[in-house]
Protein backbone atom coordinates (compact mmCIF):
# COMPACT_ATOMS: atom_id res chain seq x y z
CA UNK A 1 0.00 0.00 0.00
CA UNK A 2 1.34 3.39 -0.93
CA UNK A 3 1.45 5.96 1.84
CA UNK A 4 3.70 8.47 0.16
CA UNK A 5 5.67 11.26 1.77
CA UNK A 6 7.29 14.21 0.08
CA UNK A 7 10.80 12.87 0.49
CA UNK A 8 12.22 12.35 -2.98
CA UNK A 9 14.87 15.02 -2.47
CA UNK A 10 16.12 17.76 -4.77
CA UNK A 11 17.67 15.35 -7.27
CA UNK A 12 14.25 14.14 -8.44
CA UNK A 13 13.19 15.37 -11.87
CA UNK A 14 10.06 14.90 -13.96
CA UNK A 15 9.62 15.69 -17.66
CA UNK A 16 6.73 13.75 -19.14
CA UNK A 17 3.55 14.03 -21.19
CA UNK A 18 0.09 13.07 -19.95
CA UNK A 19 -3.34 13.03 -21.55
CA UNK A 20 -6.75 13.88 -20.10
CA UNK A 21 -9.67 13.76 -22.48
CA UNK A 22 -7.35 13.85 -25.46
CA UNK A 23 -5.66 17.04 -24.22
CA UNK A 24 -1.86 16.66 -24.15
CA UNK A 25 -0.24 18.01 -20.97
CA UNK A 26 3.53 18.45 -20.63
CA UNK A 27 4.77 18.52 -17.03
CA UNK A 28 8.27 19.57 -16.01
CA UNK A 29 9.13 19.54 -12.30
CA UNK A 30 12.05 19.13 -9.93
CA UNK A 31 12.49 18.18 -6.29
CA UNK A 32 9.85 16.56 -4.10
CA UNK A 33 6.98 17.73 -6.27
CA UNK A 34 8.37 15.71 -9.19
CA UNK A 35 8.01 12.44 -7.26
CA UNK A 36 4.53 13.32 -6.03
CA UNK A 37 3.25 14.19 -9.49
CA UNK A 38 4.89 11.18 -11.11
CA UNK A 39 3.00 8.96 -8.68
CA UNK A 40 -0.25 10.89 -8.94
CA UNK A 41 -0.37 11.03 -12.76
CA UNK A 42 1.21 7.73 -13.74
CA UNK A 43 -1.98 6.25 -15.20
CA UNK A 44 -2.29 9.23 -17.56
CA UNK A 45 1.10 8.96 -19.26
CA UNK A 46 0.93 9.45 -23.01
CA UNK A 47 3.28 9.64 -25.99
CA UNK A 48 4.71 13.11 -26.39
CA UNK A 49 2.62 15.50 -28.49
CA UNK A 50 4.29 18.55 -29.98
CA UNK A 51 3.23 21.11 -29.20
CA UNK A 52 1.26 20.10 -26.12
CA UNK A 53 -1.93 22.05 -25.45
CA UNK A 54 -1.03 22.54 -21.78
CA UNK A 55 2.39 23.04 -20.17
CA UNK A 56 3.15 22.91 -16.43
CA UNK A 57 6.58 24.36 -15.59
CA UNK A 58 7.19 23.74 -11.86
CA UNK A 59 10.45 24.90 -10.34
CA UNK A 60 11.84 24.31 -6.86
CA UNK A 61 14.44 26.44 -5.14
CA UNK A 62 15.27 30.00 -4.19
CA UNK A 63 12.88 32.81 -5.02
CA UNK A 64 14.23 34.13 -8.32
CA UNK A 65 11.11 36.02 -9.35
CA UNK A 66 9.52 33.14 -11.30
CA UNK A 67 5.70 33.07 -11.53
CA UNK A 68 5.08 36.48 -9.98
CA UNK A 69 1.73 38.27 -9.70
CA UNK A 70 0.38 40.21 -12.68
CA UNK A 71 0.23 43.97 -12.34
CA UNK A 72 -3.02 45.70 -11.57
CA UNK A 73 -6.11 44.70 -9.60
CA UNK A 74 -7.25 41.11 -9.23
CA UNK A 75 -10.30 39.59 -7.61
CA UNK A 76 -10.52 36.53 -5.34
CA UNK A 77 -12.23 33.51 -6.92
CA UNK A 78 -11.43 30.78 -4.37
CA UNK A 79 -11.19 30.67 -0.59
CA UNK A 80 -7.56 29.81 0.15
CA UNK A 81 -6.94 30.05 3.93
CA UNK A 82 -3.39 31.18 4.53
CA UNK A 83 -2.93 32.26 0.94
CA UNK A 84 -4.68 33.99 -1.91
CA UNK A 85 -6.08 32.91 -5.25
CA UNK A 86 -6.84 35.82 -7.56
CA UNK A 87 -8.07 36.19 -11.13
CA UNK A 88 -6.86 39.14 -13.22
CA UNK A 89 -9.38 40.01 -15.93
CA UNK A 90 -7.09 42.21 -18.04
CA UNK A 91 -4.33 39.69 -18.80
CA UNK A 92 -6.66 36.68 -18.27
CA UNK A 93 -4.43 35.13 -15.61
CA UNK A 94 -4.91 33.20 -12.39
CA UNK A 95 -2.45 33.81 -9.57
CA UNK A 96 -1.97 31.81 -6.37
CA UNK A 97 0.38 32.64 -3.52
CA UNK A 98 1.23 31.11 -0.16
CA UNK A 99 4.01 33.45 1.00
CA UNK A 100 7.26 31.63 1.62
CA UNK A 101 5.91 28.29 0.36
CA UNK A 102 4.39 28.39 -3.10
CA UNK A 103 3.45 30.68 -5.99
CA UNK A 104 1.70 29.99 -9.29
CA UNK A 105 0.80 31.97 -12.41
CA UNK A 106 -1.65 30.38 -14.87
CA UNK A 107 -2.40 31.78 -18.33
CA UNK A 108 -5.45 29.71 -19.37
CA UNK A 109 -5.65 31.14 -22.86
CA UNK A 110 -2.17 29.91 -23.77
CA UNK A 111 -2.23 26.77 -21.58
CA UNK A 112 0.91 27.77 -19.65
CA UNK A 113 1.09 27.15 -15.89
CA UNK A 114 4.20 28.32 -14.02
CA UNK A 115 4.73 27.32 -10.39
CA UNK A 116 7.48 28.17 -7.91
CA UNK A 117 7.96 25.86 -4.91
CA UNK A 118 9.78 28.07 -2.42
CA UNK A 119 9.86 25.58 0.45
CA UNK A 120 9.67 21.82 0.07
CA UNK A 121 7.30 19.84 2.23
CA UNK A 122 4.08 21.84 2.39
CA UNK A 123 5.04 23.84 -0.74
CA UNK A 124 5.56 20.65 -2.74
CA UNK A 125 2.22 19.24 -1.61
CA UNK A 126 0.43 22.44 -2.64
CA UNK A 127 2.08 22.26 -6.08
CA UNK A 128 1.34 18.56 -6.61
CA UNK A 129 -2.25 18.39 -5.40
CA UNK A 130 -4.75 21.24 -4.95
CA UNK A 131 -2.81 23.87 -6.88
CA UNK A 132 -2.02 21.50 -9.67
CA UNK A 133 -5.70 20.60 -10.00
CA UNK A 134 -7.11 24.15 -9.93
CA UNK A 135 -5.04 25.53 -12.83
CA UNK A 136 -5.63 22.26 -14.69
CA UNK A 137 -9.37 22.93 -14.36
CA UNK A 138 -8.94 26.38 -15.91
CA UNK A 139 -6.82 25.31 -18.85
CA UNK A 140 -9.05 22.31 -19.56
CA UNK A 141 -12.10 24.60 -19.80
CA UNK A 142 -10.36 26.47 -22.59
CA UNK A 143 -9.87 23.13 -24.37
CA UNK A 144 -13.57 22.23 -24.22
CA UNK A 145 -13.25 19.79 -21.30
CA UNK A 146 -15.43 20.89 -18.41
CA UNK A 147 -14.70 19.79 -14.82
CA UNK A 148 -17.06 18.30 -12.26
CA UNK A 149 -16.05 17.80 -8.63
CA UNK A 150 -17.01 14.14 -8.69
CA UNK A 151 -15.87 10.58 -8.52
CA UNK A 152 -16.62 8.31 -11.46
CA UNK A 153 -17.10 4.55 -11.77
CA UNK A 154 -18.44 2.48 -14.64
CA UNK A 155 -19.59 -0.92 -15.83
CA UNK A 156 -19.02 -1.88 -19.46
CA UNK A 157 -18.42 1.75 -20.37
CA UNK A 158 -21.60 3.01 -18.73
CA UNK A 159 -20.71 5.45 -16.00
CA UNK A 160 -22.00 6.98 -12.80
CA UNK A 161 -20.83 10.42 -11.69
CA UNK A 162 -20.67 10.73 -7.89
CA UNK A 163 -20.70 14.49 -7.32
CA UNK A 164 -20.40 16.37 -4.07
CA UNK A 165 -18.38 18.57 -1.79
CA UNK A 166 -15.56 17.30 0.41
CA UNK A 167 -17.06 15.25 3.23
CA UNK A 168 -20.00 13.95 1.19
CA UNK A 169 -18.58 10.43 1.13
CA UNK A 170 -17.52 10.34 -2.55
CA UNK A 171 -14.21 8.61 -1.84
CA UNK A 172 -15.73 6.04 0.53
CA UNK A 173 -18.42 5.19 -1.99
CA UNK A 174 -15.94 5.09 -4.87
CA UNK A 175 -13.68 2.67 -2.96
CA UNK A 176 -16.63 0.44 -2.10
CA UNK A 177 -17.81 0.31 -5.71
CA UNK A 178 -14.32 -0.48 -7.04
CA UNK A 179 -14.02 -3.31 -4.53
CA UNK A 180 -17.41 -4.56 -5.77
CA UNK A 181 -16.11 -4.84 -9.34
CA UNK A 182 -16.87 -1.44 -10.84
CA UNK A 183 -14.30 0.19 -13.14
CA UNK A 184 -12.47 3.19 -11.68
CA UNK A 185 -12.04 6.54 -13.47
CA UNK A 186 -11.40 8.87 -10.54
CA UNK A 187 -12.60 9.78 -7.07
CA UNK A 188 -12.55 13.59 -7.10
CA UNK A 189 -12.42 15.16 -10.57
CA UNK A 190 -14.07 14.32 -13.89
CA UNK A 191 -14.01 16.20 -17.20
CA UNK A 192 -16.99 16.07 -19.53
CA UNK A 193 -17.69 17.10 -23.12
CA UNK A 194 -20.03 16.08 -25.90
CA UNK A 195 -18.79 13.63 -28.51
CA UNK A 196 -20.90 11.91 -31.15
CA UNK A 197 -24.01 13.63 -29.82
CA UNK A 198 -23.73 12.44 -26.21
CA UNK A 199 -21.80 13.23 -23.04
CA UNK A 200 -18.41 11.59 -22.56
CA UNK A 201 -16.53 11.66 -19.25
CA UNK A 202 -12.81 11.32 -18.58
CA UNK A 203 -11.50 10.71 -15.08
CA UNK A 204 -8.50 12.37 -13.51
CA UNK A 205 -7.40 8.91 -12.50
CA UNK A 206 -4.97 9.47 -9.68
CA UNK A 207 -5.16 8.05 -6.16
CA UNK A 208 -8.24 7.68 -3.98
CA UNK A 209 -8.12 10.13 -1.07
CA UNK A 210 -8.77 8.03 2.01
CA UNK A 211 -9.51 9.41 5.48
CA UNK A 212 -8.92 7.39 8.64
CA UNK A 213 -12.69 6.93 8.89
CA UNK A 214 -12.88 5.50 5.37
CA UNK A 215 -9.81 3.30 5.91
CA UNK A 216 -11.42 1.80 8.98
CA UNK A 217 -14.36 0.57 6.90
CA UNK A 218 -12.25 -1.64 4.60
CA UNK A 219 -9.99 -4.50 5.75
CA UNK A 220 -7.53 -3.79 2.91
CA UNK A 221 -7.12 -0.20 4.08
CA UNK A 222 -7.42 -0.55 7.84
CA UNK A 223 -3.67 -0.46 8.39
CA UNK A 224 -3.69 3.20 7.29
CA UNK A 225 -5.66 4.31 10.34
CA UNK A 226 -3.49 6.59 12.44
CA UNK A 227 -0.64 6.70 9.90
CA UNK A 228 0.81 10.14 9.10
CA UNK A 229 -0.31 11.95 5.95
CA UNK A 230 1.50 14.45 3.77
CA UNK A 231 1.96 17.95 5.18
CA UNK A 232 -1.16 19.95 4.44
CA UNK A 233 -3.31 16.94 3.56
CA UNK A 234 -5.63 15.15 5.93
CA UNK A 235 -6.10 12.02 3.84
CA UNK A 236 -3.99 9.10 2.64
CA UNK A 237 -3.35 8.69 -1.11
CA UNK A 238 -4.34 5.12 -2.05
CA UNK A 239 -3.08 3.61 -5.30
CA UNK A 240 -6.04 1.68 -6.76
CA UNK A 241 -3.83 -0.77 -8.63
CA UNK A 242 -1.76 -1.59 -5.59
CA UNK A 243 -4.69 -1.68 -3.16
CA UNK A 244 -7.42 -3.27 -5.27
CA UNK A 245 -5.60 -4.83 -8.23
CA UNK A 246 -7.33 -2.66 -10.84
CA UNK A 247 -6.13 -0.16 -13.43
CA UNK A 248 -8.27 2.88 -14.22
CA UNK A 249 -10.23 3.05 -17.45
CA UNK A 250 -9.86 6.35 -19.34
CA UNK A 251 -13.46 7.25 -20.22
CA UNK A 252 -17.11 6.30 -20.08
CA UNK A 253 -20.56 7.42 -21.20
CA UNK A 254 -22.33 8.86 -18.12
CA UNK A 255 -25.69 7.24 -17.47
CA UNK A 256 -26.58 9.10 -14.27
CA UNK A 257 -25.37 11.71 -11.84
CA UNK A 258 -25.59 10.83 -8.14
CA UNK A 259 -25.29 13.28 -5.25
CA UNK A 260 -24.15 11.22 -2.22
CA UNK A 261 -24.39 12.29 1.39
CA UNK A 262 -23.57 10.24 4.48
CA UNK A 263 -26.83 9.29 6.20
CA UNK A 264 -25.67 7.63 9.41
CA UNK A 265 -28.18 4.83 8.89
CA UNK A 266 -27.53 1.30 7.66
CA UNK A 267 -29.46 1.16 4.39
CA UNK A 268 -28.89 3.67 1.58
CA UNK A 269 -31.84 5.51 0.07
CA UNK A 270 -31.76 6.58 -3.59
CA UNK A 271 -34.11 9.42 -4.61
CA UNK A 272 -34.63 11.03 -8.00
CA UNK A 273 -33.96 14.78 -8.08
CA UNK A 274 -34.61 17.42 -10.72
CA UNK A 275 -32.02 18.69 -13.17
CA UNK A 276 -32.28 22.15 -11.59
CA UNK A 277 -31.54 20.70 -8.14
CA UNK A 278 -28.50 18.85 -9.49
CA UNK A 279 -27.23 21.98 -11.25
CA UNK A 280 -27.50 23.99 -8.03
CA UNK A 281 -25.31 21.38 -6.33
CA UNK A 282 -22.69 21.46 -9.10
CA UNK A 283 -22.53 25.20 -9.75
CA UNK A 284 -20.65 26.31 -6.59
CA UNK A 285 -17.51 24.55 -7.85
CA UNK A 286 -17.37 26.68 -11.00
CA UNK A 287 -14.62 29.30 -10.68
CA UNK A 288 -15.84 32.72 -11.82
CA UNK A 289 -12.88 33.62 -14.00
CA UNK A 290 -13.17 34.68 -17.65
CA UNK A 291 -16.89 35.27 -18.35
CA UNK A 292 -17.00 33.30 -21.61
CA UNK A 293 -15.20 30.27 -20.13
CA UNK A 294 -17.35 30.41 -16.99
CA UNK A 295 -20.56 30.52 -19.03
CA UNK A 296 -19.39 27.64 -21.23
CA UNK A 297 -18.71 25.60 -18.07
CA UNK A 298 -22.16 26.32 -16.64
CA UNK A 299 -23.77 25.53 -19.99
CA UNK A 300 -21.96 22.18 -20.14
CA UNK A 301 -23.15 21.25 -16.64
CA UNK A 302 -26.73 22.28 -17.46
CA UNK A 303 -26.67 20.18 -20.61
CA UNK A 304 -25.32 17.18 -18.70
CA UNK A 305 -28.02 17.22 -15.99
CA UNK A 306 -30.72 17.56 -18.66
CA UNK A 307 -29.30 14.58 -20.53
CA UNK A 308 -28.84 12.07 -17.69
CA UNK A 309 -31.13 11.23 -14.74
CA UNK A 310 -30.03 12.73 -11.43
CA UNK A 311 -30.37 11.26 -7.95
CA UNK A 312 -29.50 11.91 -4.34
CA UNK A 313 -28.09 9.00 -2.35
CA UNK A 314 -28.36 8.97 1.42
CA UNK A 315 -25.43 6.58 1.84
CA UNK A 316 -25.72 4.06 4.64
CA UNK A 317 -23.08 1.96 6.32
CA UNK A 318 -24.08 -1.15 4.33
CA UNK A 319 -21.94 -0.32 1.30
CA UNK A 320 -22.81 -3.56 -0.51
CA UNK A 321 -26.45 -2.49 -0.44
CA UNK A 322 -25.45 0.97 -1.74
CA UNK A 323 -23.68 -0.72 -4.66
CA UNK A 324 -26.81 -2.70 -5.49
CA UNK A 325 -28.89 0.49 -5.42
CA UNK A 326 -26.55 2.12 -7.90
CA UNK A 327 -26.38 -0.96 -10.10
CA UNK A 328 -30.16 -0.69 -10.55
CA UNK A 329 -29.68 2.71 -12.19
CA UNK A 330 -27.75 1.07 -15.01
CA UNK A 331 -30.44 -1.59 -15.43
Amino acid sequence: MNVRSASAGPAARLADTYSVGGVAIDVSATGEVAALLDSRLRFLRSPAAKPASVVFDIRTGDDDGFAVSPAGPGRPVYDAPGGRLMYFDGPDQLFIEYPGYFRMLCSPGTGLVQSAVLREGAGSVLAAYLFFTIPLIEVMKRNGRFPIHAGCVAREGRGLLLAGMSGSGKSTLTAALVMDGWDFLGDDMVFVARQAGAALAWGLSDEIDCSDQTAGMFPKLRHLVGEPTLAGRGKHPVDVEEAFGVRPVPSCRPQALVLPAISGGRRSVLTAVSASHALRELAPNVLLTQPAATQAHLDALAELVREVPCYSLATGTDLAFASRCLQEILG
